[in-house]
């Protein structure tokens, strides 16, 4: 069984302050989810108790973490979890510092900034203006853009690119990621980044492969949407978006924020780096704010799931049943419009994860349950931290979609073994070596990063800590000469043997 030695650096200044789901707080919200504060309390208990892998080999003994000794361990120093439980949100809650080395607490309305997670909010107000007739799903995006456009190619004269596709990054536009800016350096406007003027850091939005046709993830895209929305509106941004989610939502302390100021008042979590420093400038300016500029709390980012889940029903404000139908339909992938769907029935789920420098936050909630979970963290490794705490989330409140993978290792004979041994190169950019030890396999990469592989299958490799799968690739006469990483059951990273 793998097990992990934690190298544990306890600063004695740092405690972690366990502020909400408290005296009357909880009292409210055992009366509204009609459980008791005692069960709430225990519920509590166990999810900062049960942290764990992403994988366990059947018959084996768990092995669990605690939250206080993980966020040690991922140098984040701070986290916030909401709970909804029965359409209600049944606890919300926040752990440790917003800043490194200072008494500042985390508390379960501390902003965080959102990162990816806000395309899932911003898709919603596009989708609400859908519905008002300003923008329409499958017309033309250009015939809603005015002071931009978006240039037609040979893709463009297949299919015409449409909000449906930019909502599901199936409109095959370019920036993955359009950058991020130190406070005091000078931010490009929309207009600028879109074409790829100075100060944009990034190359021009365009159309680069046909829509439709594949999945390409693209802040890109919610770029051209936020300029559209802009165009049909004429107001800004983030006044578009309060008056279509985040006001009917009750998401009062959110906002697309360009400029906040950091102090002990505010209740704002700085950013902090890989080894729990804090940023420069505390946090990085996101120039678009649709994909990612979005400062938010687990609590009020449970309050949009909600209003999802009360679409469905028929009863929101803000987008009709027939839409948010649509907004949960797969569009490219598992992917819908501004968010990610899995299972179908009373199992259909929908989530979204967001990962900016210094800040780690996901949500993941049934569409027809009234149940789902939103953490936010302060930490550059926020992504390792806050998966775990989902996992403890899932087994606490057993929703299967969020436990632990379950496998069955084979032993592998030893000449099996030692034919996937060698030096692989990944993404012709870092080096690894890959050993026998004991019956699994051990990657050890030049970063120092170690991964231990046991087989389900002849070729398929699970890493039980981190989920990564690895499968080897062969030639026609059966010798390896390369393989595969696969990375949360999705992103695919190719290595070449270079060496036996």
């Amino acid at each position: 069984m793998l097990r992990r030695t934690i190298f544990l650096f306890y600063a004695t200044t740092m405690i972690l302050a366990l502020i909400c789901c408290r005296g009357e707080q909880i009292r409210e919200q055992s009366e509204a989810t009609g459980a008791s504060a005692q069960d709430i309390q225990n519920r509590i208990a166990e999810v900062e108790n049960k942290l764990t892998t992403p994988v366990m080999i059947e018959g084996a003994e768990q092995v669990f973490y605690s939250l206080p000794d993980q966020m040690e361990y991922y140098n984040v120093p701070g986290v916030s979890i909401a709970i909804v439980n029965d359409g209600k949100i049944e606890w919300a809650k926040g752990y440790g510092t917003r800043e490194v080395g200072t008494d500042s607490p985390v508390d379960a309305n501390t902003l965080f900034q959102a990162a990816s997670v806000s395309k899932s909010v911003s898709a919603l107000g596009a989708l609400h203006l859908v519905q008002e007739g300003a923008l329409e799903l499958d017309a033309n995006i250009n015939g809603f853009l005015a002071s931009w456009q978006l240039p037609d190619n040979e893709f463009t004269s297949i299919r015409p690119v449409t909000l449906r596709h930019l909502l599901s990054h199936g409109a095959g536009v370019s920036g993955h990621s359009l950058g991020a800016y130190y406070v005091g350096e000078e931010v490009p406007t929309v207009l600028q980044i879109l074409d790829g003027l100075p100060p944009s850091k990034v190359d021009p939005v365009r159309v680069v492969s046909e829509p439709q046709t594949e999945f390409k993830y693209s802040g890109g895209g919610y770029l051209v949407v936020l300029q559209a929305m802009i165009d049909v509106t004429g107001r800004p941004f983030p006044d578009i978006m309060s008056e279509a989610v985040l006001d009917p939502a009750m998401m009062e302390r959110s906002g697309y924020f360009q400029s906040l100021e950091y102090d002990s008042a505010g209740n704002v979590a700085a950013g902090h780096d890989g080894m729990g420093s804090v940023i420069e400038g505390y946090w990085q300016i996101m120039p678009n704010p649709a994909g990612g500029g979005l400062w938010t709390t687990p609590s009020e980012l449970c309050l949009f799931v909600m209003e999802v889940q009360k679409a469905l029903r028929g009863e929101s404000s803000i987008i009709s049943r027939q839409t948010a139908e649509e907004m949960l339909t797969r569009q490219i992938g598992d992917y819908g419009l501004g968010l990610i769907t899995q299972g179908d029935g009373e199992s259909l789920a929908f989530s979204h994860g967001g990962d900016n420098a210094g800040y780690g936050s996901f949500f993941f909630a049934y569409a027809r349950r009234g149940e789902g979970v939103a953490v936010m963290a302060n930490g550059q490794r926020g992504y390792y931290l806050y998966n775990e705490i989902l996992r403890s989330v899932g087994i606490v409140y057993n929703w299967p979609e969020l436990k632990p993978s379950i496998i069955q290792p084979i032993r592998l004979p030893e000449e099996t073994l030692n034919r996937y041994t060698g030096r692989f190169l990944w993404n012709n950019a870092l080096g690894a070596e890959v050993t026998v030890d004991d019956d699994h396999l051990r990657m050890e990469g030049e970063d120092g990063r170690i991964f231990l592989f046991y087989a389900d299958a002849d070729n398929h490799f699970y890493d039980l800590y981190s989920g990564w799968e690895l499968e080897f690739v062969f030639d026609e006469v059966g010798e390896v000469t390369g393989a595969v990483l696969v990375i949360m059951g999705e992103t695919k990273i190719d290595g070449e043997k270079t060496d036996d």
